[in-house]
């Protein structure tokens, strides 16, 4: 494969707080903790010292979520012993449980945070760094997750379901499955990646369970641990800020106030907010429900059902059955950092976005605010699009720029006429001006005439130079038709590659090594966006 960064800021896809952030914007300074670097570790390390975890209680839960994995991976119950280590800190990503590991940066963002610890464990060898994918189990929005694309297919588990998708039961998966078996035909024998996804669907009882599954199969081996937070266990350590914010709306005020500051300093504008915080920002949990918690005078009320609690009774409630209050995204990043030894968050532009909202949340619960970095993305290019891109003239960096640009310089690569009439209609301006000062000398009344007689013309040329390029395009429509082909292809439906396609894909279009090629490559100090191309 061959390797091109292209910087981040260059690829014209960010803006925002996080262009704002890779600008190293002084604004936005005061919204975050430490800027992410290798070197700022240091730091990062003796600050977080200087706040508890409870390594027991969190040691018992990874344990007990990874046991029936241990004779499967003869390294993984070591891993798992270092969460009891003082000197053991965490890099965590996080991402919704989707099919099939869903959209290739689910892959990525894993990929970031295993490469991280490795560089981390060579700059500070005295501390273990140990990867950590947070499943996002108490999501409830089935229809984000419950589909991949696959050559151009797209492929839905359509199971009716309501609460939390970690919940969700696998026994009727096997009409994706036999799905994926259809579409890829002959193409199944090249993935081994395909028996990995049926062996953990088949064998595990809900989709919490067959996605550790699945994410071990593809990163145990790399020191990976698969963290569920829904557990009763954890939601308890959790309970007193649970509390803080239903009756005392802490995350309220504090976010509101960020936004203001946000939006009053030009950082970011209003309708750009990544996401503003309720009251209460929980819901409520249990079986196959999940719904927001309000309160209404002196009652607190789960949405869109019969369930009330007095102040009291919700008490009572959390301190009984503190699982069945889930965080929505703006307590999510707190319930995580306030459970787990983490150093750094590692997320997309669109996450990044609403971390640089919860600094003062985090002050206000007396948790430690991570690093946060943006994590890599890649672009991958097979053969027959890179010889065409290169027959046509189009360098592997400028595949960011529009269609539009890209067309203009094909047209002129394959030799299309410059159609440019800036000095004619200098020109016209010129000799119109000249016919103007004659007819004003004699008829002054007809000055007015002249320059509409001037429009015309003028129209005209534009109106003509509009029809040429037209009839370029036409002449070179066979050559523009492959561009747009090759433009889909890399961005499919106009967005990223990454966002649309699955590892499937990858796996079967540039071989079983392509996970470790992410991992050696998911440098995030680049900040650069890795083209590969064959």
């Amino acid at each position: 494969m061959n390797v091109t960064q292209v910087p981040l800021l260059d690829t014209g896809i960010f803006n925002g707080l996080t262009k704002a952030y890779l600008s190293h914007e002084p604004k936005l300074n005061a919204f975050y903790n430490h800027r992410f670097s290798i070197e700022n570790f240091e730091k990062a390390i003796a600050e977080r010292n200087n706040f508890k975890t409870n390594r027991s209680n969190l040691y018992d839960v990874i344990h007990q979520q990874h046991a029936p994995f241990y004779d499967e991976y003869k390294n993984l119950a070591s891993t798992v012993n270092l969460i009891k280590d003082n000197h053991t800190f965490t890099i965590t990503t996080g991402h919704q449980i989707c099919l099939a590991t869903g959209p290739l940066y689910f892959i990525y963002k894993i990929a970031s945070a295993i490469n991280l610890c490795q560089q981390l464990k060579e700059q500070y060898p005295h501390y273990n760094f140990v990867p950590v994918y947070w499943m996002a189990t108490e999501d409830h929005d089935f229809e984000e997750i419950n589909h991949i694309h696959l050559f151009d297919k797209k492929i839905s588990w359509n199971v009716v379901t309501s609460g939390a998708t970690g919940r969700i039961s696998m026994a009727e998966i096997d009409s994706f499955l036999n799905e994926i078996k259809e579409i890829l035909g002959d193409k199944i024998a090249y993935s081994s990646f395909i028996d990995d996804i049926f062996k953990s669907y088949q064998n595990h009882k809900n989709l919490a369970e067959a996605t550790r599954a699945l994410v071990l199969k593809l990163f145990a081996d790399k020191g990976l641990l698969v963290l569920d937070a829904d557990h009763h266990q954890l939601k308890k350590d959790f309970s007193a800020i649970i509390k803080r914010d239903i009756f005392e709306q802490v995350s309220f005020h504090e976010v509101s106030n960020t936004i203001e500051q946000l939006t009053s300093q030009n950082i970011i504008k209003e309708e750009k907010i990544q996401v503003k915080p309720r009251q209460i920002n929980f819901f409520y949990l249990k079986d196959n429900l999940r719904k927001r918690i309000i309160n209404e005078g002196d009652l607190f009320k789960v949405i869109d059902t019969d369930i009330v609690f007095s102040a009291t009774e919700i008490l009572e409630e959390i301190e009984e059955f503190p699982e069945r209050f889930s965080p929505n995204v703006i307590m999510r990043p707190v319930y995580q950092e306030f459970i787990l030894p983490n150093l750094t968050y590692i997320g997309g532009a669109g996450e990044l976005s609403y971390w640089f909202e919860l600094k003062a949340v985090f002050d206000a619960h007396q948790c430690f605010f991570p690093m946060l970095a943006l994590r890599n993305s890649f672009l991958w290019i097979d053969k027959k699009q890179s010889d065409k891109l290169n027959h046509l003239g189009i360098g592997l960096i400028e595949v960011f720029n529009s269609l539009e640009v890209l067309i203009d310089k094909v047209l002129k690569n394959t030799g299309a006429a410059e159609i440019n009439f800036t000095v004619d209609l200098e020109l016209a301006h010129h000799l119109f001006n000249q016919i103007k000062i004659k007819i004003q000398n004699i008829e002054p009344t007809l000055g007015a005439t002249a320059d509409a007689e001037r429009q015309k013309l003028i129209k005209s040329i534009n109106i003509l130079a509009n029809k040429l390029t037209k009839a370029q395009k036409v002449k070179h429509e066979i050559v523009i038709n492959q561009l747009k082909k090759i433009k889909e292809s890399l961005f499919p439906n106009g967005g990223i590659q990454e966002r649309y396609e699955n590892i499937i894909w990858l796996n079967w279009k540039f071989g079983n090594g392509v996970i470790d090629e992410i991992i050696a490559l998911a440098n995030l100090e680049s900040n650069s966006f890795t083209i590969l191309s064959l």
